[in-house]
């Protein structure tokens, strides 16, 4: 009967224990100073086509796999191309020439993309509805600029009414000397993307499509897609697991979670 007991209690305490929440990665070291002292993460693009340039274009940053460095934007920008340049998939096609990544306010600092880890030619380009769900673009990058930083990953699930906070460049934004940062609460999670309250008072969010998405802790969490109604449409880190795994590319050795 003792030894029953002790059975018992033994494994209501290993179960206690196995219920218990993993403990936060630790913060990044800028994430309490003034966002003036933040690293610079918050970048645009400029894409060339024979006979299109597209300059500020969106938004875009760089993540640490844990394993490389690479670039990400958001893959409804090939609604414009697909309007524009006739383009059917997921693919730039014969006439794209160049994709370039850079801070709006230091565009000298510029990343050179090597090729669109993530292109498939299968892949139909659809309309916000459907890319919603999928919409990340991961780069292969030529090169890291020193005074650029890539940021880590978390990939853990936002929580419902989590605060979280997206820093990009807005399309109409007049001062450009840093990014614009957004505070987003989650109202809804649906796996591959989010449904986020945003307490921006900003008349002319426009533009800011591709910015990265930061828990308190500094981390990636997700990427700007768009709106529905009142309510911010962010994609997942969730998606950004699969292409990892889809593409072969190593995040399991980092050193956070």
């Amino acid at each position: 009967m003792v030894n029953g007991i002790k059975s018992i209690a033994i494994g209501v305490l290993l179960a206690t224990l196995g219920c218990q929440e993993e403990p936060e990665p630790p913060k990044e070291p800028w994430i309490d100073k003034p966002i003036a002292q933040w690293p610079s993460f918050a970048l645009t693009n400029q894409i060339e086509f024979k006979d299109n340039v597209y300059k500020d274009f969106a938004n875009a940053f760089l993540i640490d796999t844990g394993q490389d460095t690479l670039g990400v934007s958001c893959k409804h920008l090939f609604m414009v191309f697909k309007n524009q340049l006739g383009l059917e998939t997921i693919d730039l096609g014969p006439t794209f020439q160049d994709w370039k990544l850079y801070p709006k306010n230091s565009s000298n600092n510029t990343v050179t993309v090597k090729h669109l880890i993530n292109t498939n030619p299968k892949e139909n380009i659809g309309e916000f509805n459907t890319l919603k769900v999928r919409d990340w673009i991961l780069f292969e990058i030529e090169n890291l600029p020193p005074d650029l930083y890539p940021l880590k990953i978390r990939y853990t699930p936002i929580q419902i009414n989590e605060i979280v906070y997206a820093a990009g460049w807005g399309a109409k934004q007049q001062d450009n000397s840093a990014p614009a940062l957004t505070k987003l609460q989650c109202v809804d999670n649906l796996a591959d993307y989010y449904y986020m309250k945003s307490f921006d008072t900003n008349q002319q969010p426009q533009g800011r499509s591709g910015s990265p998405v930061i828990d308190k802790n500094g981390y990636l969490v997700g990427i700007i897609s768009g709106a529905e109604g009142k309510l911010a449409v962010i994609g997942s880190v969730h998606y950004l697991k699969k292409l990892f795994e889809d593409y072969n590319i190593d995040y399991r050795k980092a050193n956070y979670k």
